[in-house]
Parts: structure tokens; sequence; C-alpha cells
């Protein structure tokens, strides 16, 4: 009876020291942040993580001890074989979250959720997004944790189930039954009322110290399970009457507003450019000497340059909804993925419609891929031009075709004047990962995934300068508005600021502009609607969350942006990151006021209840 009781806890113990050493990994796979903690925040970080790693172990505990409990009616090795199997696959399962949970958060600055499983449905986007990440340092970490688990599960728990004894006696049988219904108390992290959750092993004023203590498969499988936001907000930190007041202070009504649109110009082509991964903190830079985005620099100078504009979210499903239909991203959802509510939101293509316009969306990809073509179809394009309408030979890239072709393809549609007035839309996707540009020779030389992406960016604004010179020579140039912004920022060049991830440069230019001047704002991606609207005389009002910053009671700019379970909120000379899990600011610049606290709450409140609600 020793034995298999002592065997119960070394089954929980070995799961515990399976994370400890995930916990090892992901802390050494991610050293440029772990050499900043002290070893009193690091020593905190395994103390807190332990009781998430012992909630995991104690889920994964509870078959097993239930299994040793009817040990008693079943054969030795129909036991050993079932132990085996059982806890060999949620090895390889919970490894596998493990490893891919190391590049999430390099990527996306939080730990792994349910959210990439969103993705599946496109197997080939979803393997041209991780094609640059560190596959060697992956496997290599995969690998390890096998090592580790095979120690265990064969030298220890296999040796101890070798010395039992036959034994019927039914002490043992209440003892195991005992011990199976106490796992209770690690599953909930102790005695206290509050279950566990993500907030119960936060302890420290760095963000990333508090992210390691968290248990990555636990987490997984939090959201798979929990994460259902349909009915009850999870962000409800303000009464109803503070809502009214933080709304009433970030959208005052409207007052005169200065328009850029040349006004003689009645109804101007729009052509509006969303550019993939096109971050603000590229322009003006160089990379070993080479301007990584030449043709733009000179570009923003001949236009409306909005130079401190933020994008809503951080991926393009959520860029393309805040761009065109001006709503603010969800945390943990992308509304682009229901069609219910995709249909309850404005959209510009139907405004332009009402006033006689055609209409066009150009891809050079997949429009299934997160669910973008029901939102085409719902916004009632006339005409939408993807991946299948090229040759295929011209499919070059994982996502697709590149810029260069789509860019081409709008010039041969566009050489002559159209009978009606015209807005398009056209996405870029050349410096999306894996940045494969099709260049004979890369302008900014190196392998790094910095050096990549920089580059891609590169061809795209050499592809952008082509297609705006050649647009310039055309009929229709003269009555156009081009619009340049962003599907979102990118957290490559790493500037220790992640606010500055989501800042992405906006420019209005075309013949239909009537002044060159920069505007530097606080601005946001889901202003562009209402500002194109405004200029264009047209009603805007049903573009709730946007606000025209050249109207003058709007001023001082503000921005509102949300990433995985956070938001961040900017107004001039001060910023700050917001973490739901912890309840606390985990980045800041400048003097914060609780006003600033409030309104950005409000906003994370206000938006997800009329996420629910759509």
């Amino acid at each position: 009876m020793k034995e298999r009781i002592q065997f119960l806890f070394i089954y929980f113990g070995f799961w515990v020291t399976y994370f400890i050493a995930a916990r090892v990994i992901f802390l050494s796979y991610h050293i440029q942040y772990t050499k900043l903690l002290t070893l009193e925040i690091v020593a905190g970080v395994f103390w807190y993580g332990a009781r998430m790693d012992m909630s995991m172990s104690a889920y994964l505990s509870i078959l097993p001890f239930l299994w040793v409990f009817l040990f008693r009616y079943i054969k030795k090795s129909v036991f050993e074989r079932v132990l085996y199997g059982y806890t060999l696959i949620f090895v390889f399962i919970i490894t596998l979250i493990i490893v891919t949970d190391l590049e999430v958060y390099n990527v996306w600055k939080y730990r792994l959720d349910a959210t990439p499983l969103q993705y599946l449905t496109s197997p080939r986007e979803a393997l041209a997004s991780v094609k640059s990440s560190p596959f060697l340092k992956l496997v290599l970490s995969y690998i390890l944790l096998l090592i580790v688990a095979s120690f265990f599960v064969y030298r220890v728990i296999g040796h101890k189930i070798n010395t039992w004894k036959n034994i019927k006696k039914m002490p043992f049988m209440a003892i195991a039954l005992f011990l199976t219904s106490a796992l209770i108390i690690p599953i909930r992290g102790g005695f206290g009322i509050a279950p566990m959750n993500q907030s119960s092993v936060y302890f420290s004023d760095s963000n990333f110290a508090n992210i390691s203590a968290v248990n990555a498969s636990w987490n997984f499988f939090s959201s798979l399970v929990n994460h259902n936001y349909d009915k009850v907000n999870p962000y409800t930190y303000l009464p109803n009457v503070d809502i009214e007041l933080a709304m009433n202070e970030l959208f005052p009504k409207e007052n005169k507003s200065t328009f850029i649109i040349d006004e003689n110009i009645k109804k101007p082509n729009v052509v509006i450019i969303i550019w993939e991964s096109f971050s603000e903190k590229v322009v003006d830079e160089k990379k070993n000497g080479v301007e990584i985005t030449p043709y733009f620099n000179k570009l923003k100078n001949k236009g409306v340059y909005f130079s401190n504009t933020y994008a809503s979210g951080d991926r393009t499903d959520k860029g393309l909804v805040s761009v065109l239909s001006g709503y603010p991203a969800q945390p943990t959802k992308s509304i682009i993925k229901e069609a219910k509510k995709t249909a309850n939101l404005p959209i510009l293509t139907k405004d332009f419609e009402k006033n006689g316009y055609s209409t066009s969306f150009f891809y050079g990809g997949d429009t299934e891929f997160a669910n973008m073509k029901t939102y085409l179809y719902t916004a009632d394009f006339q005409r939408i031009v993807e991946l299948n309408d090229f040759p295929e030979e011209l499919h070059l890239t994982k996502w697709g075709v590149h810029d260069k072709e789509v860019f081409d393809k709008f010039l041969s549609e566009h050489t002559y004047a159209k009978k009606n007035p015209f807005f398009e839309i056209i996405l870029t996707l050349s410096s999306h990962e894996p940045f494969d540009v099709p260049m004979d020779s890369a302008k900014i030389k190196g392998d790094s995934e910095e050096e990549l992406y920089l580059n891609s960016l590169y061809y795209t604004d050499q592809e952008l300068g082509r297609f705006i010179e050649s647009a310039k020579k055309q009929s229709w140039w003269n009555e156009s508005i081009v619009i340049i912004i962003g599907d979102h920022g990118h957290r490559l060049p790493e500037t220790r600021n992640r606010t500055n991830d989501f800042r992405t440069p906006m420019l209005w230019t075309g013949g239909a502009i009537k002044k060159s001047i920069t505007i530097p704002d606080v601005t946001s991606q889901i202003d562009l609607a209402k500002i194109l609207l405004d200029n264009l005389k047209w009603p805007s009002e049903h573009y709730i969350w946007g606000k025209n910053p050249l109207n003058n009671k709007t001023k001082p700019g503000w921005a509102y942006f949300s990433f995985n379970d956070g938001f961040g909120f900017v107004k001039e000379n001060k910023e700050f990151l917001f973490d739901n899990v912890g309840k606390k600011i985990i980045s800041k610049k400048g003097e914060i006021t609780d006003l600033d606290i409030r309104n950005g709450q409000a906003m994370q409140q206000k938006t997800f209840q009329d996420y629910i609600d759509k």
C-alpha cells in the first residue's frame, strides 16, 4: 500500500517537474527579457507559477489516480499500457502547446490561448505566417521536454509500478479515493473562495515576470473551455454613469471641420491602399545605410500626412474592419469571423454605392482566410479580385500573388476614364511573413527576421512608387484621392515600447488633395471612415467610434487599441497599456491620471459590449 500511495505523489510530482522544466525553457528562450529581471523576481516567477503548475498537474492526475483506485480489478499489463498511453499522449500534446507558446509570445507578446485555432481553416496561410519562426530552437526545446518526460515516465513511474505487490485491502482504496478527491485543492489553487485564474499568479510590476508565471497549457485549455463571451462582458470596470461621462468627453459634439479635399471635385475617385504590417517605426529610417521606404518618405510630403496614427488591433482581419467599418478591434475575438455581427456594421462601400460609385477590392491572397470573403460580400463589393483571378504561374509566395502583380492588375483595369467614379481597395501582402519578396538582390541584406521584414517593406515601397507614378499619368488621377495606411503595425524593429508596435502611417495623396501638410495629432485607424465622409460632406454619424481630428472640438486627439486581454490608450505626450488579467497598468509614459484610465477602461467596456450586442 505504501508504494502505491507514493506512486500517486510521484505521478503528480512528475507533471509539476515537467512544468518547471517548461518554465526554465520559456525564460531561457526569452533570455533578452529574463536578464532584465532580478534574482528575487525570477524566484517569484517559479514560486507564484507553482500554483498554476500544480493546478494543471492536478487536472492531468485525476484519471490516473482513479485508475490506480481501480487497479485491484485490472490486470497489471493492462493497467501499465493504459497509464503509459494516457501519459505519453498528453506529454506530446502539452509539449506541442508549450513549444508553440514560445514563439507566440515572441510575435504577439501574450501566452498561447485558443486564438490561433481560428486560423487552422486556412492551413496554407497559417503555415506561411510561422515560416520565419526559428524551427531549430523550437525543435530542440520540444526534444528537451520529451527527454525530461520520458525519463520520469519510464524510469521513475515505471520502476514504482514494478515494485507493487498484489493488494486488495480496503484501507488503500479509501486512501486512494480520498487523495483523488483532494486534487480539487490544487485545481482551485488553494482553499480560497476564488478559483484559479491567470491573475492568481500575477505578483510583480514586470509584465514579463507575470506572464512567465502563467502555465501555458493551463492558459490554453482555460481559453478553449471558458472564453465564451457571447453574453457576458468580462471587461466590466465602470458603472453606466461613468461610461456616459467618458463617452461625452471622448466624443464631443462636432464642430465645423477643416477640409483637405478640393471642394470643387464633387465626387472624387477614392483608392485605399492597406499596406500589410506597415509600421511608423520604419518611416524615414535606414538599415545598413539603406532607406527602408524611400518612395513613401518622399510621397508623404506631397499630401496630408497623419504622423501619429495608431492601428486598432494587431492582425489583418481586425485592421480591415477598422479601416472600412471604423470599428474597434476586440481583445480576444475578431468580429470578421461572425457574419451575423458584421452584417450590422457600417461599411464604406455602401456609402459610396449610394452615391453612384463602382466598388472593387483587390488582393493577391485567398479571401477565405480569416473569413474575409464573408465580410467582403456583406460589404456589397461589386467586384472582388483575389488569388484565383491571377494565373497560377504568378502564385510565387506562400500567401499568393506579390504586390507588383496586384498593382499591375489594378492599373490594367484603370487605363481609361470610368463611367462612374470609383471606390477601390488594394490590400497588399508581400510584407507578411515569411517575407519572401521577388527581388533579384536584397537591398537590405541579411537573414535575420528583422532584415527580411525590412527588405519586404522596401519591395512594397518600390512597387507602390511604380504604381503611384503610373497612376499620375492616368486621366482619373487629378480627381482622385489615394489613402495609404497599414493594416496594423509590427513588433519590429524592436523599441522596448510596445505602444510603438501599434503605430502605422496614414497618408492622403492624389490630385484631389488640395494641400500638403503634416498633422501630428494622435489619430486612430478607426477615424479614417469618418474623416473621409466628413470631407465628402456625406453623413458620418453611423461611424460612432470614429472621430475627425480636423474638427477643433476633438483636440487633443487620442487613440485606443486592443491586444490579447488588454488595451492601450494614447493621448498627446502620454500613453499606457492596461492588462485585463492583472487589472493593472503594465507600461506607461507621461503623467497618467485617473480620468485617462477611466476613459481607456470605458472604451474597452463599451466597445466590447457593443460587439456582444451586435
